[in-house]
């Protein structure tokens, strides 16, 4: 079985990227915040790297201090299904949603094929949304499901972990 372990890092600066879209309406709904907190634990963050998030739950954070060039290209790729999924969550994307997309793929250095491509696993994965308001366990799930979409040949024998880096 092949083990594909995602650092705490790359675990803080995906979660940060979600929340810089997350903010692209104006605001932060209180089950977006818990859903950041619990994956936070479940990802076994460090201290500063929840102190980190829980910053920038409060107040915007600027794109630009989010640490995308620290990303590896699987990274990259994992970030913005993540990215995408989060937006379909409510099933209505916001045009402000879809600007911090176009604005996070630029960053991320995602052609528009690679975009296409990686939304529509992104939308594939909206099936693993549960419906409830606390979505932190589906955030969680989602984490080790993108890997076994982004490596299809491996989905089979693929067991996703999160490390301390």
């Amino acid at each position: 079985m092949k083990r594909l372990t995602l650092g705490t890092r790359a675990c803080t600066e995906i979660l940060a990227l979600l929340i810089h879209v997350a903010w692209a309406d104006g605001q932060l709904a209180e089950q977006e915040k818990n859903g950041v907190r619990a994956a936070s634990g479940i990802f076994s963050l460090s201290k500063e790297q929840r102190a980190r998030l829980d910053q920038a739950l409060e107040a915007p954070l600027p794109l630009d201090q989010i640490l995308i060039e620290a990303l590896t290209a699987h990274e990259r790729s994992y970030a913005y299904v993540a990215a995408v999924w989060m937006t379909g969550v409510d099933a209505d994307v916001d045009p402000k949603e879809q600007a911090a997309l176009d604005e996070v793929a630029s960053h991320l250095g995602l052609d528009t094929d690679r975009r296409t491509e990686l939304t529509a696993i992104a939308r594939d994965l909206l099936e693993l949304h549960s419906g409830k308001a606390d979505w932190a366990a589906d955030l969680a799930t989602l984490f080790q499901s993108i890997p076994k979409r982004l490596d299809v040949s491996d989905a089979e024998e693929l067991e996703v972990a999160f490390e301390g880096d």
